[in-house]
């Protein structure tokens, strides 16, 4: 009787044919085991733009490491903000997934005064930056430092520094900062920002907060931001009127939400609210009775190193003096390379377009919260019309240095003379320099609420996103 063939003796008299099907089932794991998981071409999706390229273009950016589907990895910024009054960092945080980057939370610390304020002493004005550094370093995990990049760009403040101050300082800083351990690049870490860019990124970081990349480009908001030193506008154009700008500096190419975008940007230096009342206390004609100014104050305005005289008027502060006074400083009939009528004022070209909608931020919120316009002080964004800003220049400049102080109590006291001027400035600088009507609606804005964050709109977080894809 046959003995009955046990189970190994089977596999060994099929040895052959196992062999010849399990070699390429084999081959065919190993393939699969040692691709790369994801594309090294995967784009962000369109939410998040801002690389910058040659050509003053900020495109489309690509993830620098993408990674494995279904891995995700935390990231870093560190951006300060070196204006004209003051300093500020923002430590942006983002989440990494598959070569996309989801905005997590922008932290955001502040000082004064700022690095003009050291014109001086350039090694004490980096040091003054030791609390900022503090803060980052207290935000940042300590074990992603090393890999966190950090920027520093300047502003309106140092460009308006005399010859040489300027670059002390930026040395300073440099040498400070780079003793940190965060990654700080040695040509591009600190800046003076050009205005444009300012203008462009805070352009990007709004129309991206609010959701309205890849919208068509006059579905896109307007940006005006008021800083200290400078004030920048920049808002969407078509091709056509883009082609038709007398300078091509004043177009900047973005690219987001799957579309290009042709936007006017222009940065008015020394047209910032502090360099603004600089200007127009020093205006010849009216240094020894400044409509401006209130009956009962006079003294000193110190800004960019130098010195200004408060004289007040002998009939006191009037709205419609100052205004007039403003109107002088923005000088609005400097040619500008186009029609007259395309000008705004200190001979620039205004884009020779009306945008249907402007936000507006910086300075004209805060002031616009001082005068008790904005009497919510947990408000994010505030609708009005410029007509409200000349009502309450009206008010202010009514009143005596002592009733600003008892009648609006958010007023610092360092401020309090100065709230005829700066209404008067900032409503004469939205109808007569950016000619927006008196009943237009205009969007005060302070920060946006971006899904379970209050995100301030400002040029940082756009170049938060530039730095860490180049």
């Amino acid at each position: 009787m046959r003995r009955k063939e046990t189970s190994f003796e089977k596999l060994h008299r099929y040895r052959g044919v196992l062999t010849v099907v399990s070699v390429p089932i084999l081959l065919i794991f190993f393939i699969i085991m040692v691709m790369p998981r994801s594309s090294p071409t995967d784009f962000f999706t369109p939410d998040i733009t801002g690389s910058v390229t040659s050509g003053n273009v900020i495109d489309q950016a690509k993830s620098a490491n993408p990674l494995p589907t279904g891995d995700s990895q935390q990231l870093y910024a560190v951006v300060f903000d070196a204006g004209s009054t003051g300093s500020r960092v923002h430590v942006v945080h983002f989440k990494e997934s598959q070569g996309v980057l989801e905005l997590q939370n922008d932290a955001l610390q502040h000082l004064k005064p700022g690095l003009s304020s050291y014109a001086d002493d350039p090694e004490k004005a980096a040091q003054s930056l030791a609390p900022l550094l503090d803060f980052a370093l207290e935000t940042v995990p300590e074990e992603l430092q090393a890999q966190t990049k950090i920027k520093l760009g300047a502003t309106a403040g140092l460009r308006l520094l005399p010859d040489g101050k300027a670059e002390a300082i930026l040395g300073a800083v440099k040498a400070y900062l780079s003793q940190s351990p965060f990654d700080l690049d040695p040509l591009t870490g600190v800046t003076i920002l050009d205005g444009s860019d300012e203008g462009a990124f805070a352009w990007l970081t709004l129309n991206y907060l609010l959701g309205q990349l890849g919208e068509d480009g006059e579905d896109t908001m307007a940006a005006i931001d008021l800083g200290g030193g400078s004030v920048q506008e920049a808002f969407a154009l078509t091709d056509a009127q883009a082609k038709a700008a007398p300078d091509p500096l004043y177009i900047t190419k973005l690219k987001g939400g799957g579309k290009e975008y042709s936007v006017y940007v222009h940065s008015y230096l020394g047209y910032g609210l502090m360099a603004g009342r600089a200007a127009v206390l020093a205006w010849e004609e009216a240094r020894a009775a400044n409509p401006c100014v209130p009956t009962d104050h006079s003294g000193v305005f110190e800004y960019g190193g130098q010195t200004y005289d408060l004289m007040p008027h002998p009939e006191g502060a009037s709205a419609s003096g100052c205004a007039k006074l403003v109107k002088l400083v923005l000088k609005q009939n400097e040619p500008c390379g186009a029609e007259q009528t395309q000008c705004s004022f200190a001979g620039a070209w205004g884009g020779g377009h009306a945008p249907k909608a402007f936000y507006v931020s910086s300075y004209f919120w805060d002031r616009a919260v001082e005068a008790e316009i904005i009497k919510d002080h947990k408000a994010l964004t505030y609708s009005l019309k410029p007509k409200d800003l000349e009502d309450a220049a009206e008010n202010a400049c009514k009143l005596k240095t002592s009733e600003i102080n008892t009648i609006f109590p958010d007023v610092d006291d360092k401020q309090a003379p100065f709230m005829c001027l700066d209404l008067s400035f900032c409503h004469s600088l939205i109808t007569q320099g950016f000619k927006i009507a008196e009943n237009s609606k205009i969007t005060l804005v302070k920060r946006i609420q971006y899904k379970n964050e209050e995100v301030e709109a400002a040029w940082p977080l756009g170049a938060a996103i530039n730095m860490l894809n180049t």
